[in-house]
């Protein structure tokens, strides 16, 4: 029972969850990082031997090919990857701000609005 479990079930499982966290993620080293530590977790819990650690990295690995694999077929090149929320076509690069912000729903003016402004000395901030 444990040879099929060690063998078969945990690298089937391994294999489905990193293409589905792939998916979301959209970074294969995050992917194979959060499986790594919960196989490092998961090894040490139950007695940190030798094989355990051996096992998961090689859980590991099959982790990160599988998600470098789903990236590929995604057409998701690795320069698109979001491993730092930053994108080619500034996605994540552009920032709103909430519409009320402040109290009694004040919404105090925009410093970058602010500072093309060249009558306003103090940079478009009101002081009372």
């Amino acid at each position: 029972m444990n040879i099929l479990l060690i063998f078969f079930a945990i690298p089937i499982a391994t294999i489905i969850l990193s293409a589905i966290l792939e998916t979301f993620i959209n970074c294969p080293y995050k992917v194979a990082g959060i499986f790594f530590s919960i196989f490092i977790v998961v090894a040490f819990a139950l007695g940190g031997t030798a094989e355990l650690l051996v096992a998961a990295i090689v859980y590991t690995i099959i982790s990160f090919i599988t998600a470098y694999i789903v990236m590929i077929l995604c057409n998701r090149n690795k320069n698109d990857c979001n491993c730092n929320n930053f994108s080619a076509n500034n996605e994540f690069n552009s920032f709103q701000p909430p519409i009320s912000f402040g109290f009694n729903n004040e919404n105090p003016p925009s410093p970058i609005n602010s500072l093309s402004d060249d009558n306003n000395s103090n940079n478009g901030y009101r002081y009372r």
